[in-house]
């Protein structure tokens, strides 16, 4: 084995393989440092933020019917970010949409890359000052919002009934941080 930090994959052609409103399918011809090829597919998607609000000592949760499982899952709230939203814009707007709570306070937490087949990033915010408003869900959004408390959360993530993996990650670095 060479140097760990100049042995790289090298892309020698890419292709687009697919494309919707949602995200892209490219397929890459990638040489590898031994120099084999090897065909790679890997997938573009907008980011996405999670939520991690607190009001009184309950995490605002929703339950979010899932179309592809056909299922209602507890999860944050959370979506994709919009053209020219910060990931703090984005969060302000989907969790007044989902929740019908506004937040006075957002912390920007960091960020996770989703797959290792994507540039994806979910990024992650902590709010504990919220004002109510209504929500403004778009009608695909099946959704409602249940208050909870962190034990709560915490139960169902050790029982492996909480599904999204986005909650999970969001959960862990703010309670990692002591939010809660």
């Amino acid at each position: 084995m060479g140097d760990k930090k100049t042995e790289r994959w090298v892309r020698e052609a890419s292709r687009l393989t697919y494309k919707s409103e949602y995200f892209e399918v490219h397929t890459d011809t990638v040489r590898l440092p031994s120099g084999s090829k090897i065909t790679y597919d890997w997938y573009a998607a907008r980011d996405f933020c999670v939520i991690v609000a607190l009001n009184d000592g309950r995490l605002i949760a929703i339950e979010n019917y899932r179309y592809p499982a056909d299922e209602w899952f507890l999860e944050l709230p959370a979506g994709h970010l919009e053209d020219g939203e910060t990931p703090t814009q984005a969060a302000s707007r989907e969790l007044e949409e989902e929740t019908g709570y506004r937040a006075q306070n957002l912390v920007y937490l960091g960020w996770y890359y989703v797959s290792s087949r994507t540039l994806q990033k979910g990024h992650v915010l902590f709010c504990d000052r919220l004002a109510k408003t209504a929500t403004r869900r778009e009608e695909s959004e099946l959704q409602r919002v249940k208050l909870i408390t962190p034990s709560y959360l915490e139960n169902k993530i050790r029982r492996s009934e909480v599904k999204h993996a986005a909650t999970i990650i969001a959960y862990t670095i703010a309670k990692s941080r002591g939010l809660f």
